[in-house]
């Protein structure tokens, strides 16, 4: 009985000093653990492990603060934008982070305890700030980098087939940059913006492929076209070469014929097979005070359809040997009838300006040149006018001669075509009073008092257009002629024929701001171009729209001209 009791005597004594072991471990445990971030906590590369939470959030703020001020820097293709973090609203939410994290604060789980002892981790510190207007400085960047991709493409060049190499694009992803920037704030001063390749929707390979698969064997041989019962004509490999395009379409290269060009190409041989073409209805005037416009009248005729022509060739394209399509013979139309222009209500003139200019030959030649090619020019509606196409370029060998004009800010005697803004302008004042809707047109640089204040054009080959359209629901028909003889002044009339719609007035000019000429430059050389002196103003004005004798509507206008200085040719006088 006695062994007994000593025996349970012992066993408590050993269980209690357990007790007291495991207690007292627990206790210096939960003593170095209290109130401490779990030892292996890192936070965006910043150890805080073991510190209390204030400890924590000052050595955070330390590391952070300088990185959410300032500038911080984003690049792309070897550009870059500085984006202000103030002004993004950069900041670093210290409390949430270190609520991630864990630990920091007194708690008497073991577990707990364990956790803040050994635990620990690598975290991301919370970052804030404002996604909208991160977004929008990365867009300045996607901005100036984007490029789009530069497809290839085919084109038969002398008969052969030639490719135009395709080129990458590059594109910003945003988004992507957005997070990137994120992830890089707290640990660098810079970050790359995220930048894809763009492929093109047709690659080089891809035009490669084309070029030999069909362009190839479309050059190999002619191709005859059985005309219906008429008989049959052929078509030549170089006019296969001169019709036949490569259009992209869903990610690939296809083939197709100029249907206009095949068609006029190949109105001869029908003619000859006793198959008339149709001929449209065309608008003539002569280019004089008295001349009226007159309707060359359409003719119907037989023929085949050109765009199943175009359909039939096609699959004949990279066939081998003899090559052999047919197509039906049936009434054709005129595409533009009698009746079409009967309709088009070219009836009455609907603006009209003459201008003057001194009796030199070139103008004489070269402002009647204008004329005559602006003389009879038809614009359907909804087309546009370009007095640079209408004219082409002014060269020599296409019967321009030299005169002046202005170049870099002054009078230049040697340019091709100097006058023809004299045309430019004349023309441009009849499309105004008439009420066409004005594309493009700029003033001289200089104000020459035989034009309207503000209200005239200039023209340049390589830089500068002239352009109108008719915004109207009727034709339009420009007539155009001159008056005079070299030696003596002359006139240029430019006439628009069509239905009014408008009654138009110019409100008068306001002129303003004037800029007195420089002090006069004495040249002595050779070379020597005198010119005379010109103040420089701003001048504006309206174009007023009426209807029934009612404005119904107002277009401004504005323009500032330069002054000259004064060229004087020889010594400057002694004072």
């Amino acid at each position: 009985m006695a062994k007994q009791r000593s025996f349970a005597w012992t066993a408590a004594v050993v269980i209690g000093g357990l007790f007291a072991v495991l207690l007292g471990a627990y206790l210096g445990i939960h003593y170095v653990a209290f109130d401490h971030i779990p030892t292996n906590t890192v936070v965006t590369g910043v150890r805080i492990g073991g510190m209390s939470a204030d400890q924590a959030t000052a050595v955070l703020h330390e590391a952070f603060d300088p990185r959410t001020s300032g500038e911080f820097a984003i690049n792309a293709q070897g550009k870059s934008v500085a984006i202000d973090l103030a002004q993004i609203g950069a900041s670093v939410d210290y409390p949430a982070t270190l609520a991630q994290v864990g630990g920091g604060s007194e708690s008497w789980n073991p577990l707990d305890n364990l956790e803040q002892l050994f635990g620990g981790g690598e975290h991301e510190a919370v970052l804030t700030l404002d996604d909208a207007a991160l977004t929008e400085k990365i867009e300045t960047l996607a901005a100036e980098v984007d490029q789009e991709p530069v497809p290839a493409t085919l084109v038969i060049l002398d008969g052969a087939p030639q490719v135009g190499p395709g080129a990458d694009g590059v594109k910003v992803d945003v988004p992507a940059s957005v997070q990137a920037f994120k992830a890089a704030l707290l640990r660098s001063l810079m970050v790359d913006a995220v930048v894809e390749v763009v492929e093109p929707d047709i690659t080089t390979a891809e035009a490669e492929q084309a070029a030999s698969e069909i362009a190839v064997p479309a050059l190999a041989s002619p191709v005859q076209v059985l005309v219906g019962d008429a008989g049959k004509i052929e078509l030549s490999t170089e006019l296969i070469a001169k019709t036949l395009r490569f259009e992209p379409s869903a990610g690939a290269l296809l083939p197709s014929f100029d249907a206009e060009g095949l068609n006029a190409a190949i109105g001869k041989d029908l003619d000859k097979l006793g198959l008339k073409q149709p001929v449209d209805a065309k608008f003539t005037i002569a280019g004089k005070k008295s001349g009226k416009p007159k309707i060359s009248k359409s003719k119907d005729g037989s023929g085949i359809d050109i765009q199943q022509l175009s359909a039939e060739l096609i699959p004949m394209l990279n066939q081998a040997g003899v090559r052999q399509v047919s197509v039906d013979v049936a009434p054709r139309p005129a595409g533009f009838s009698t009746a079409d222009a009967e309709a088009m209500g070219v009836k009455e003139i609907t603006g009209q300006f003459t201008t003057y200019f001194p009796g030199s030959a070139y103008r004489y030649n070269n402002i009647g040149k204008a004329a005559k090619l602006i003389n009879g020019t038809y614009l359907a509606p909804g087309e546009t006018f370009s007095m640079n196409k209408t004219l082409g370029e002014r060269t020599r060998k296409n019967g321009w001669m030299a005169g002046g004009g202005i170049a870099n800010g002054k009078i230049d005697p040697n340019i091709y075509g100097g006058g023809v803004s004299q045309s430019t302008t004349t023309t441009y004042n009849a499309i105004f009073f008439a009420g066409l809707k004005d594309i493009y047109h700029k003033p001289h640089s200089l104000y020459f008092s035989r034009y309207p204040v503000g209200r005239e054009a200039t023209l340049d080959w390589k830089m500068v257009d002239m352009k109108f359209q008719n915004d109207s629901p009727h034709g339009v028909l420009l007539q155009a002629w001159i008056t005079g003889r070299t030696g003596s002044q002359g006139s240029v009339t430019v006439r628009v024929w069509s239905t009014k719609v408008y009654d138009i007035k110019s409100s008068t000019p306001v002129r303003s701001n004037y800029r007195a000429p420089g002090k006069p430059v004495y040249d002595t050389s050779a070379k020597c171009v005198a010119q005379s002196a010109m103040s420089g103003f701003d001048v504006r004005f309206n174009r007023l729209f009426y209807q029934d004798g009612k404005q119904v509507k107002k277009e401004p206008f504005k323009w500032s001209y330069n002054s000259l200085t004064p060229v004087i040719c020889g010594k400057k006088p002694d004072s």
